[in-house]
């Protein structure tokens, strides 16, 4: 034999491998029922959850998110041509600001649980008390949840306990203070109950609520966490919004309500800018009105005291040219009117909304007045919920002031042209009422008055239409946002799935024990069976397999013995004489039997090979020949024990004869044994004196078969030296105990001529790798097992 052989019989094949899961399948089955049952206790205690969902279309979009209500009043340009992006919506959606107002109105703050025998539920909606703050700022100041046990004492009262306190009563509806805080705890009206004895049941069929207080930041950011928002076409305005909560009630209001605060949000910003054109009209009217009322008047006296009441014309070329430029005169004033009236506004204060579309002719001021406005309403939005040093809202600072400087700009650039444009058309006027040297001193008088109050007149009636068409837009209240679908919530569970949780837990069921089964083989090095000497040692007999035994079974065989253990050391018998057969000698054979390392049971082995051999009718002698750790005492009466006379007394006193040191087997009278004795200081210089080969000669002179139970191998070298008087060497293995590189010590041994005419005896293997395959093991007319026993015989595997 050599190591090329124990090296290249170390890879498993597939099959081999495989037998090893199939082998274990009861493991598989029992792993499997296991994990399906424990997802049946998570599915029947988990908390389910549900998702709802709803969808909103965002009006004025640059997406073109459908047609607004206002389209209208297009034509009147009052509202202005911004638009809002979607993802800013949906920015706007997901604010604390909105979130904190959803919370407010549906008094989210504080959330009632009853409890069960294993987990509590919340009841929202359906709690029959309610605990009312007295301070609707207690959830803002609060820095974490308090936590109230309110249990029901009879219909007029209940028992309160908070912490480690002791629980105290109060009737319903009182004031209490619990560590600042005050509140009522009252029964709660619900619409349905419509008589005092409906709440009276009510009251008295719920036993214990714990009524937990919950600070806004917390529920702010738990709405949050559970709330998404996305778009349901890239290029498309609509929105759709899902919120998952234990309670679909709850998930569902919460959705419809955000919507709403939304939309009231975004109505409330539309409606800012048009109270401010509004506020800013009506101041300039009541100026005006002041001015026009001036200017009629004093026509009114001019023609009183000149008691003037009709002109003859001039020539009509005149009057028709004084006409015309008189009207220029007019778009021009009304022009200039209007420009110093927004820098009187721009410069009045600093960062409010100015009036927009007044008629100014320079599209670049009316665009640049929209984007100033523009800027405002978010200058203003983000300073409720921000501090100053925010960057975003110093950046919008900035740019309001740069927009500002540069309207101001125009405006003063707008007002030098109109003031030129005027004085160039005044002077041609004036030109031309010179040569009406036909005209009045009165009709002259009469007309420069006439003419400030055309120019005043029309800016009161520009005034007076804006007015009116800012208030069709006050009226107007559109919401931003259209449901196109309100929040429903589905009515099976999104978490936990019961078919993902069954097939999680069935491939666990099924890894679990193939991980442990993999990483034993993976890491396992002792040997199983038959199959292993085969593939580490191919070149060396087996002699047969000793099957493992339970804890109540007799480790040695009896006359009549039809168990499987006497079957096993038969075969071993047989396949032994077939070895003594071989033998070319007529003397007596000395059979061997070692092992590797302590434990193996090589004793075992040679008592039950020598007592099957005498069973047959041979004479045989059993000899303990471990000197060092005897063990062969063990099979014996009980009278005798380590310190009985045995081998070595034999070695070292030489008036010793066997017949002296014999013990005779009470269950056997063809079997005897001789002990190892006294254990010796120098047991191997015991062995390389003469007498040992006197004590061999002697035996076989008097016994047909001869067997030695000698000391393991690798530890001591007493067996190498009496191996040359041995004909055959049973080295003894164990299963689930010899390590597989021990085996390269027994190829190495042989290999080195140390043991001679070696064959394998595989000790304490299991029924489930016994014989030739699990299915064909050595229980030809044995007694059947239970079931129950055969399930234990399994699992022991």
């Amino acid at each position: 034999m050599n190591n090329s052989n124990f090296e290249t019989n170390q890879e498993n094949s597939l099959k081999e491998q495989v037998s090893q899961y199939v082998q274990r399948w009861p493991w598989f089955i029992v792993s499997t029922l296991l994990f399906l049952m424990l997802g049946f206790v998570y599915l029947r205690y988990s908390t389910n959850q549900y998702q709802a969902t709803a969808k909103i279309l965002i009006k004025d979009t640059e997406g073109g998110g459908g047609l607004s209500e206002l389209s209208a009043l297009g034509d009147l340009d009052v509202l202005g041509g911004s638009f809002n992006s979607v993802e800013n919506e949906m920015q706007i959606l997901t604010s604390n600001r909105l979130i904190d107002k959803v919370a407010e109105n549906l008094d989210l703050n504080v959330v009632y649980r009853q409890s069960g025998n294993i987990k509590s539920m919340d009841i929202y909606k359906n709690s029959p008390i309610k605990l009312i703050l007295l301070d609707s700022k207690i959830p803002v100041s609060l820095s974490e949840s308090m936590v109230f046990s309110v249990k029901n004492v009879d219909e007029e009262q209940f028992e309160l306990k908070y912490l480690d306190q002791e629980s105290q009563l109060y009737p319903y509806g009182s004031e209490i203070e619990i560590d600042g805080i005050k509140f009522l705890i009252l029964p709660d009206p619900k619409s349905d109950r419509t008589t005092s004895s409906e709440t009276d049941q009510q009251l008295s069929e719920w036993k214990e609520i714990s009524i937990t207080v919950v600070p806004s930041g917390q529920v702010t950011k738990s709405i949050l966490s559970k709330l998404t928002i996305s778009k349901m076409d890239k290029r498309g305005s609509v929105l759709e919004l899902n919120y998952t909560d234990p309670v679909p009630e709850k998930a569902e209001d919460i959705l419809n309500n955000l919507v709403q605060v939304f939309n009231e949000d975004a109505i409330k910003d539309k409606n800012e800018v048009s109270r401010n054109t509004a506020r800013f009209i009506d101041e300039r009217l009541a100026d005006i009105r002041k001015d026009l009322d001036s200017l009629e008047r004093g026509i009114q006296n001019f023609k009183t005291d000149e008691k003037v009441t009709d002109i003859i014309a001039e020539s009509a070329l005149n009057l028709q040219s004084s006409a015309g430029i008189g009207r220029e005169v007019t778009v021009v004033g009304t022009q200039l009117r209007i420009a110093q009236l927004m820098k009187e506004e721009l410069e009045a204060e600093r960062f409010s909304y100015i009036p927009q579309n007044m008629g100014l002719k320079d599209l670049n001021i009316e665009e640049a007045t929209t984007q100033y406005n523009s800027l405002v309403q978010e200058y203003v939005n983000f300073k409720e919920n921000s501090y100053p040093e925010n960057p975003v809202l110093q950046r919008l600072e900035r740019e309001i002031t740069t927009l500002k400087t540069t309207i101001l700009l125009s405006l003063d650039n707008m007002i030098n042209s109109f003031q030129i444009q005027k004085q160039s058309l005044t002077r041609e006027l004036n030109n031309v009422s010179g040569k009406i040297s036909d005209i009045p001193e009165n009709e002259r008088v009469n007309r420069d008055i006439e003419r400030d109050r055309v120019v005043v007149e029309a800016v009161y009636l520009l005034l007076n239409e804006k007015k009116e068409t800012t208030a069709i837009a006050l009226a107007v209240t559109a919401p931003k946002a259209k449901i196109v679908d309100f929040a429903l919530a589905a009515k099976t569970p999104i978490s936990p799935k019961p078919k993902i949780i069954y097939l999680a837990m069935l491939l666990l069921g099924i890894l679990l024990p193939a991980g442990i089964i993999y990483t034993r083989f993976l890491f396992y090095n002792k040997i199983e069976s038959r199959k292993d000497i085969q593939r580490y040692l191919p070149d060396m007999n087996i002699l047969g397999e000793v099957p493992k035994l339970d804890s109540d079974t007799l480790d040695y065989i009896v006359p009549n013995d039809r168990s499987v253990l006497a079957e096993s050391f038969r075969i071993i018998r047989t396949n032994l004489q077939y070895k003594l057969n071989a033998i070319d000698h007529d003397k007596t054979k000395v059979v061997l039997v070692t092992s590797t390392v302590k434990g193996e049971g090589k004793t075992l082995v040679a008592y039950n090979i020598a007592n099957t051999f005498a069973f047959s009718g041979k004479k045989v002698l059993l000899i303990g020949g471990d000197i060092r750790n005897p063990q062969l005492h063990r099979y014996s009466s009980d009278k005798v024990s380590k310190r009985t006379k045995g081998v070595t007394e034999y070695l070292v006193t030489n008036e010793l004869l066997l017949e002296d040191l014999v013990i005779r087997s009470s269950l056997n009278s063809n079997l005897d044994v001789i002990l190892s004795g006294a254990i010796p200081p120098n047991p191997a210089e015991l062995w390389m004196q003469d007498r040992t080969k006197k004590l061999f000669e002697e035996a076989r002179n008097n016994y047909d078969l001869v067997i030695i139970d000698s000391a393991p191998t690798i530890l001591v070298t007493d067996t190498l030296l009496i191996n040359k008087y041995a004909d055959v060497t049973a080295y003894v293995t164990r299963a689930s105990y010899t390590d597989v590189s021990l085996l390269e010590f027994v190829s190495d041994t042989i290999d080195q001529g140390k043991l001679s005419n070696v064959a394998a005896v595989i000790n304490n293997v299991k029924l489930a790798n016994f014989g030739y395959g699990n299915k064909y093991g050595y229980a030809y007319g044995a007694e059947k097992k239970s079931l129950l026993k055969r399930l234990k015989s399994v699992f022991s595997t």
